[in-house]
């Protein structure tokens, strides 16, 4: 995997100019993002490593994908600027497979619209691999939906936008996710707001096909002869604009008030937002950084894009996981050739965003390190310990079958010669053993409580150790980045953690123990461990719905990697069993809660978010 260390000795990091200490940098995979990052480092007075470091980097910046390249990162405690397998986009239909709830919702919605004699209801349809605004378009009609090859996100579209000078516009919101064991998230105080270059008129049967007039997105409207660059930061006609600017262009519009909630309710959409991904984020992120190796610290800046109401209401459009960082533009000469020129409005956002956040990271980074050295080392040797008890077991247990085996007569060993079915399981080994597993299963399960009761400190949230493990006061904020989460209020998202807690129930089961996916053996582990198992739900029964869940969600996959219960596959088996054993608590809801809450006190787990 990328972030894996290798088995290597540790290396010297850095290097000392007159005796201070500078800080490496990893740009190789920079890309897009190579100028403002260079710009920055040269203003830190940081060493860059443009083509990958002899030696260990403090820091490795990617403008791609976590997993590209298929790097190893040298230094355990470097961070890395991007979480594996981090992506998301907001809940709409995903064409072409909800192609039939999308008919039917437009359908009714068109019913309605013509009974309350209004205009027909609008939907944007964009490509989910796209960017820069490439291959988007509006319909009413679902049949005009253009299927291709590619699949698409479509949305009903808001046509009723906030208007400044006559002009749709949208915001690009730019956060740092910092950690994700504990959350941090942090907010920065800018942002960027991209106008429109047609003036805005509700969607109709002659212009839905203006994008100059619709979208907003940059890429589109550059070519408008209607756009304006900004020749500096504080233009308030150019079709950029820097957000506080925008605010205050508002302030003239609504109440200081109404200004202040809009902020308010944004930060909240941020929060809500990663913490409705959160869970499969920290299953990705334990996945692609395991216990058995010293661990890269990952923080990522996102792009949330947001649209304003007439009302002033923001609405989420969608969370760009590689926002662009490019502080240029290209503009086309009078010989009809596109040529590179500064953006001093970009130069002005971003450059004290990547600058902020470099120098949060190492501030971070040298406050933690000591602390991260002592809990990565007592990590390996829990999981150590576990892997030679796991093996002791393992070897006693084929003592046994094999003495067993010997006693047994020449038929019986024939039958073994027999095709069995499989039991789903990852590997042959389990397969083998599946009844024997069944019948030593109370056995089994109280030596796996046992084992993690005693290493308390491996379901522990890593962050919360090692802030224990420090005595300096770690900062929380710095010039430009304001902490949004955790909030000064805990139990507002209370209500959102519930899929937290399963989360660390499956990574525990699961991930811990060197899986990817969620075994028939660690499913009925699960059970055992969660008290479900009496006289109406069986282990039979257990298996019986494993393996439903299993080939439902197996067809689902085109080509599966592989075998057993992925995190969301496990959700729906743990609903399933909730409401199987508490029937009588009123909802599903307060189900899931009991039986969630059973296993993470069995498990003796620490949840903190």
């Amino acid at each position: 995997m990328a972030t894996k260390t290798p088995a290597s000795p540790r290396k010297k990091r850095g290097t000392r100019r007159s005796g201070k200490y500078v800080a490496k940098v990893d740009t190789s995979q920079a890309r897009s993002n190579i100028e403002v990052l260079r710009m920055c480092l040269q203003e830190l007075g940081w060493k860059e490593c443009i083509s990958g470091c002899a030696i260990d980097s403090d820091i490795y910046w990617h403008s791609a994908v976590f997993q590209e390249g298929n790097r190893n990162f040298g230094f355990s405690s470097a961070r890395v600027n991007k979480f594996p397998e981090f992506d998301f986009y907001p809940k709409t239909w995903f064409l072409p497979e909800q192609n039939e709830q999308f008919q039917k919702y437009a359908s009714s919605m068109h019913d309605e619209d013509r009974r309350r004699k209004r205009p027909l209801t609008t939907f944007i349809v964009k490509p989910s691999d796209g960017s820069q605004g490439e291959g988007i378009y509006l319909i009413r009609d679902p049949a005009r939906y253009n299927a291709t090859n590619r699949p698409h996100v479509v949305q009903k579209y808001i046509d009723r936008p906030l208007l400044i000078d006559g002009l749709k516009f949208d915001i690009r919101i730019y956060v740092l996710i910092f950690n994700l064991d504990p959350l941090e998230i942090f907010l920065y105080n800018e942002g960027l707001v991209r106008f429109a270059t047609v003036n805005y008129q509700p969607p109709s049967a002659t212009n839905l096909h203006q994008t100059f007039m619709h979208l907003t997105n940059y890429s589109l409207n550059k070519r408008s002869a209607n756009y304006k660059h900004a020749s500096d930061e504080d233009q308030i006609n150019a079709s950029k604009r820097k957000l506080t600017l925008v605010w205050s262009q508002l302030s003239q519009q609504f109440s200081s008030n109404e200004v202040e909630r809009a902020k308010l309710l944004i930060e909240e959409m941020i929060n809500k937002t990663i913490l409705a991904i959160l869970p499969e984020l920290r299953i990705e992120y334990v996945s692609e950084l395991p216990l058995t190796r010293k661990q890269n610290r990952c923080f990522q800046i996102i792009g949330f894009d947001i649209i304003l109401t007439d009302q002033l209401k923001p609405i989420l459009l969608e969370v760009n996981a590689n926002p662009s960082l490019r502080i240029d533009f290209d503009h086309e000469n009078e010989a009809g050739k596109f040529i590179s020129q500064p953006s001093p409005i970009d130069e002005e956002i971003k450059k004290p965003l990547v600058l902020e956040t470099l120098k949060f990271v190492m501030l971070r980074r040298n406050q933690l390190e000591p602390s991260i050295e002592i809990i990565a080392s007592e990590d390996q040797n829990i999981v150590q310990n576990q892997v030679e008890e796991h093996n002791e077991a393992e070897s006693k247990n084929a003592d046994k079958i094999h003495k067993e085996t010997q006693s047994k007569s020449m038929l019986k060993n024939a039958t073994l010669m027999k095709k069995v079915e499989p039991n789903l399981t990852d590997t042959e080994e389990e397969s083998q053993d599946s009844t024997e597993d069944t019948i030593s299963e109370a056995v089994s399960v109280d030596k796996f409580i046992n084992t993690i009761k005693s290493n308390k400190s491996v379901i522990q949230s890593p962050m919360s150790r090692i802030l224990k493990a420090t005595h300096t006061p770690i900062v929380t904020s710095v010039k430009s980045l304001k902490m949004i989460y955790p909030t000064t209020s805990p139990n507002k998202y209370e209500n959102m953690l519930l899929l937290e807690k399963i989360a660390f129930i499956y990574i525990e089961l699961v991930i811990r123990r060197g899986y990817k996916t969620m075994t028939n053996r660690q499913f009925r582990h699960f059970a055992s461990i969660s008290g479900v198992i009496d006289s109406s739900i069986t282990i039979p029964s257990v298996d019986m719905l494993y393996a439903q869940i299993f080939y439902k969600w197996k067809s689902f996959v085109v080509k599966p990697s592989t075998t057993g219960l992925h995190f969301p596959a496990f959700i729906e088996a743990l609903f399933l069993l909730a409401q199987r054993k508490y029937s009588s608590s009123g909802t599903l809801l307060s189900s899931v809660i009991e039986l969630t809450e059973s296993c993470v006190r069995q498990l003796n787990i620490c949840v903190e978010v």
